[in-house]
């Protein structure tokens, strides 16, 4: 096929058929007017330059588009798969004013149940929980040995958990 003109008087032939072989895959039309293009497109490239029979082309026209739209499927399948787990990440970091709010109340109640707390035992806790360090820094801040700083874990711990039995935190 090495004329234009026959290159043309093939995609007028074969283009509604074309069309209606990606609708059929893709359920959707702007798409399928996409892929029918870049497989003409395809199709000019590869064997448009040259003397080929019309009769084989059709074949690889219509094999080009299916594995176009298979490429444009796993694509949409892909976009879908990210929206849900998108979607599924907002849901769980949804948070609303309300709970904000009651948040900030329990962390200001634990914050005034570690002041009754011996100060050897607040700084423990707060270098652990608070300032994320380990036992062993704390240790060697302190002055004590890590065995003493799981103890005062330990106390801090079992004080709270006794101060808070009963309420919703």
């Amino acid at each position: 096929m090495s004329d234009q003109s026959a290159f043309e008087q093939f995609f007028k032939t074969h283009y509604d058929k074309a069309y209606f072989f990606a609708l059929r895959i893709l359920h959707h039309e702007e798409m399928s007017r996409d892929v029918v293009a870049e497989a003409f497109m395809h199709v000019w490239d590869k064997a448009g330059h040259a003397d080929v029979d019309v009769k084989r082309l059709t074949p690889y026209l219509l094999t080009t588009i299916r594995n176009l739209c298979v490429c444009q499927l796993r694509k949409q399948q892909t976009a879908d798969k990210y929206a849900q787990m998108e979607l599924h990440a907002l849901e769980r970091y949804d948070e609303t004013e309300t709970t904000l709010l009651q948040r900030e109340q329990r962390m200001q109640e634990v914050m005034k149940a570690l002041e009754l707390l011996t100060p050897r035992t607040r700084s423990v806790i707060i270098a652990c929980y608070v300032e994320r360090k380990k036992y062993k820094e704390v240790a060697a801040e302190l002055g004590i040995s890590e065995s003493a700083v799981k103890k005062h874990m330990m106390q801090a711990l079992s004080f709270l958990r006794q101060k808070f039995k009963n309420a919703d935190i």
